[in-house]
């Protein structure tokens, strides 16, 4: 379990200077970056007739593959100086849990 402070001290990209955040977790599902470059690669080799190479093998069934124990953790951040929000990347964890620091 990662414990990571309500507010951090870190720098704000529209105030161009450190400040203090306020910090909550993302909601799931927010992920998703639409047609990436393996994506659009993919629906381009699987036009046509004939052989489409590595896109003629038939995919490997989820119930093959090994689940991952742990989650990808989006981190909210909101500037208390100037309202700005975005999302910051936490690296993979079982669990994340936002302390109120005393």
């Amino acid at each position: 379990m990662v414990k990571i402070p309500a507010k951090m001290r870190t720098h704000c990209p529209k105030c161009g200077k450190h400040t203090t955040m306020t910090v909550r977790q993302e909601k799931g599902g927010r992920r998703g970056s639409g047609m990436v470059a393996g994506t659009r690669r993919a629906v381009r080799n699987k036009k046509g007739s004939g052989n489409k190479g590595k896109y003629s093998k038939k995919a490997i069934s989820q119930s093959k593959m090994a689940s991952k124990t742990s989650q990808k953790v989006d981190l909210r951040l909101t500037c208390d100086v100037c309202k700005a929000t975005w999302v910051r990347n936490y690296p993979r964890s079982r669990g994340v849990e936002i302390v109120k620091s005393a």
